[in-house]
């Protein structure tokens, strides 16, 4: 009797703890679930276009006599949001021979209702805004050898605070050959002409 009694207890235990384990794998199973689903959220909070802005440079720079451009050149953004894009170049040097080259972005200028809430009279006098434009900007500033008639692509990633005031904010990107990217300005300049980008907060 006593023999029939612990074996249904122990029966018993291992069914509660098979039926346990069946909850705490379904359990891990939704919180990996979960877990996913932020982390594809946050991936999604920058458009990734430079996949199809690279074929386009590429198109751009085979079919035309241009040398040096951004794609896309204009983007809306909701706050809180990013964009990656991509600039280029195509090395058509006239001595045919291997360069360096460099990018570098510049604030352009704003709407004027922008520069208003900024508390500025102008554009150029209104150092915290263009400071925070050039904040949401990321790009690599090396400068790189590339051989004649290859092309070279840098990624260009913008993102907007959460806190952005809605309006057009344009960009001034401008390319230089054998320079460093300190010394590369919209007045130095020596490749290409420079290229106007405008994002759009929404």
């Amino acid at each position: 009797m006593v023999g029939k009694r612990n074996k249904k207890g122990a029966f018993q235990l291992s069914l509660g703890f098979i039926i346990g384990l069946i909850f705490a794998v379904i359990l891990l199973t939704l919180s990996i679930m979960w877990i996913r689903g932020v982390f594809n959220s946050f991936g999604t909070m920058t458009d990734d276009l430079t996949q199809n802005a690279k074929s386009q440079l590429a198109n751009t720079f085979d079919n035309s006599q241009t040398n040096f451009d951004v794609s896309p050149s204009y983007y809306k953004l909701d706050p809180g949001k990013g964009v990656k894009l991509s600039a280029g170049i195509k090395n058509d040097a006239d001595d045919a021979t291997g360069h360096t080259f460099v990018i570098r972005v510049f604030p352009g200028t704003a709407d004027s209702g922008i520069i208003s809430n900024y508390k500025c009279n102008d554009f150029e006098s209104c150092d915290e805004l263009k400071n925070d434009m050039l904040s949401w900007v990321t790009y690599i500033k090396n400068k790189y050898k590339v051989l004649p008639n290859e092309k070279r692509y840098w990624d260009i990633t913008m993102n907007f605070p959460d806190t952005i005031k809605k309006g057009d904010y344009m960009y001034d990107i401008v390319a230089c050959k054998d320079m460093e990217w300190s010394e590369c300005t919209r007045e130095s300049t020596n490749w290409g002409q420079t290229k106007t980008l405008t994002l759009t907060a929404k």
